[in-house]
């Protein structure tokens, strides 16, 4: 009977110590892995196990909040972010710039596009990290040449007309020193005779025909003679036109006077006063015909 009573007390001891000990070792555990948080229990007794339990795939670059480790305790929170590291690219467009190519063969105010501007294309290379499939980050790496810009190119007209002027009455303040009368009323009288004669076929009446090699300038403040550089001067070999001599240029109907010379300016040669570079650029050398006035 006794031995009866004391196999019942074990047997009840067991039983109970069993219940006892599978509370001690359950344990509700919150388990998050890519974001999605889920409630678990398990009898599991730490982090690794736990894992392996519920088949959760991780690698090296992934963070894991606990070490693998850890012993897990009722209540614990076990946090997997998955971490990926990818390279991308992006397409960056490199405008093309503008050229303005100055032609003096074009007239003035005109302008002509001879290549058409294309943009180009570069490469932008980035290592971009994601959390969870989220970006969180993202550095840059390169940048590559797809293709190269075109640049565009524009021509630009320099060129003047050079516009015949009338004779015009010269100012005072702006008349040869070599010159006391007024320069107008002579001026146009010997212009009108030219074109009287001209028309009468009697040039050689006026003077001597020349016919010489010509070219331009546009430097320079003050003549030979010492007078004020300007348009209606040109600059001569004195030996063969002396200084103060009038000549007729039918090219611009007009009445110059040789004030002016130059190391270059030998025999039948002219250098014809310009106001600006252009129209001296413009005008070049070429042969023209002259009637020096008497």
């Amino acid at each position: 009977m006794r031995n009866i009573i004391i196999s019942s007390l074990l047997a009840t001891s067991l039983i109970s110590g069993g219940s006892l000990g599978y509370n001690h070792f359950k344990k509700d555990i919150t388990l998050v892995v890519d974001g999605k948080k889920k409630e678990i229990s398990t009898f599991t007794g730490n982090v690794e196990e736990l894992l392996i339990e519920q088949e959760v795939k991780y690698d090296t670059n992934d963070i894991i909040n606990l070490p693998l480790d850890t012993k897990l305790t009722d209540g614990m929170n076990v946090e997997v972010t998955d971490i990926m590291v990818k390279i991308e690219k992006e397409s960056k467009v490199v405008d093309f710039e503008t050229e303005i190519v100055k032609d003096s063969e074009m007239k003035k105010g005109t302008t002509l596009v001879s290549v058409e501007g294309k943009n180009g294309e570069n490469e932008l290379v980035y290592e971009v990290t994601y959390h969870n499939g989220k970006q969180v980050g993202k550095k840059f790496i390169e940048e590559n040449v797809i293709t190269n810009p075109v640049n565009k190119v524009v021509k630009e007209g320099t060129k003047e007309e050079i516009k015949v002027e009338e004779v015009k009455e010269v100012k005072k303040e702006e008349e040869p020193k070599i010159i006391e009368e007024p320069v107008k009323e002579e001026t146009t009288k010997e212009v009108e005779q030219v074109k009287e004669t001209s028309e009468s076929s009697e040039v050689s009446n006026l003077g001597t025909h020349m016919v010489v090699e010509s070219t331009s300038y546009c430097q320079g403040s003050v003549t030979a003679t010492g007078t004020q550089a300007r348009w209606g001067v040109i600059a001569v070999d004195p030996n063969v036109i002396p200084f103060g001599t009038k000549v007729y240029i039918p090219q611009f109907d007009k009445v110059f006077i040789a004030e002016d010379t130059g190391g270059a300016i030998k025999g039948n040669k002219i250098d014809i006063f310009m106001e600006n570079s252009d129209d001296a650029i413009n005008w070049g050398r070429r042969n023209i015909d002259i009637y020096i006035l008497k």
